[in-house]
């Protein structure tokens, strides 16, 4: 084990094998780059090397004072490409504990012990940062970083669709086009499905056009009551909520991925009247994170709707993406 260097010297910046760059979250919109110390691995641990990470709509939680169960200080993010002994690997970043029935049937989003790295833990938005060894996902050959860290929010929509288990040809509603609605609609368009995506924003509708959607709206107050067969809400407001169970067809289903509100009304009047099943849908299995990476490993996702910027640019990504939704709708973080 390497012996620490003095304190004065690691302030200085002298020992710089010793320290690592990181975004630290310091609660609301505070966020500074900072040096900290090299993080150190455990027997059942890795250092992963961060090569690229995506700023998930789950950490903004926090920046727009949110911050559920985080905790500042704190280094954010759980998506990432990186290296570790030579080889380049994704991030399953949910721990769970792996032997309750939950985790023995595959289910690790389900377990009651779970904890996300970046929330409960440090997490990637960093040079460096310590992870569970069993929590790295090798990548195949050939699979670009910039494609590959795209993994973890797309398994969130390869879980949502299971949820659905919907045949081709039928109608599918997607309600919000950040990254989580973006990819949704590349998944089904993909899988031969009818896409109708809505969200507010003039640019999000274009790059929701370009990953495969048939038809674009500007507000769900022109969509058609019952008109769809199912509807993916990855926007999570009372106002999506009742817009997704007033378009799905009676006896049709609706899976809820966004968070963006907590608690709201809901017409469950409606809901048994028609019989609409309503669902949420939290994260992703291990099969579903490894058939996004499949998925993309298969090529084809256009890449024009992300944006890279460097670390040390982090506090500047996360304003971008708050403040200018037109202009950004994912952003990568590179050390």
């Amino acid at each position: 084990m390497r012996a620490a260097p003095p304190v004065e010297e690691v302030a200085a910046g002298a020992y710089r094998g010793f320290t690592m760059k990181a975004l630290v979250w310091h609660g609301d919109r505070a966020l500074e780059v900072e040096q900290l110390p090299d993080p150190v691995a455990a027997d059942d641990e890795v250092v992963l090397e961060v090569e690229l990470a995506g700023i998930c709509g789950s950490d903004l939680h926090g920046y727009r004072g949110h911050p559920g169960p985080r905790v500042p200080p704190l280094v954010l993010g759980h998506e990432v490409v990186g290296r570790s002994d030579g080889r380049s690997y994704t991030l399953y970043p949910l721990v769970s504990c792996g032997s309750c029935e939950r985790c023995l049937a595959g289910e690790d989003n389900l377990c009651a012990a779970w904890r996300l790295i970046g929330m409960h833990r440090p997490g990637v938005f960093a040079e460096r940062v310590v992870v569970p060894r069993r929590s790295l996902v090798r990548l195949p050959a050939g699979l670009e970083s910039d494609r590959a860290v795209l993994a973890e929010p797309l398994a969130c929509c390869v879980g949502a669709m299971r949820s659905l288990a919907l045949p081709e040809d039928v109608r599918l509603l997607v309600l919000g086009c950040g990254p989580i609605g973006l990819l949704t609609v590349y998944l089904a368009s993909r899988r031969g499905q009818e896409v109708t995506a809505v969200d507010p924003v003039e640019e999000r509708r274009a790059h929701a056009q370009r990953l495969g959607a048939a038809r674009v709206l500007a507000s769900q107050d022109d969509l058609e009551p019952a008109s769809f067969d199912a509807a993916v809400d990855a926007a999570g407001f009372e106002l999506t909520w009742r817009a997704a169970i007033g378009a799905v067809e009676s006896g049709g289903t609706v899976v809820v991925i966004g968070l963006g509100q907590a608690e709201g009304g809901f017409p469950m009047a409606e809901v048994v009247r028609r019989s609409v099943s309503v669902r949420g849908q939290f994260a992703y299995t291990r099969a579903d994170f490894a058939q996004a990476v499949a998925v993309l490993a298969d090529g084809g996702l256009d890449l024009g709707w992300i944006t890279e910027m460097p670390l040390d640019d982090g506090a500047q990504a996360f304003a971008n993406l708050v403040d200018l939704p037109a202009e950004y709708s994912k952003v990568l973080l590179r050390p």
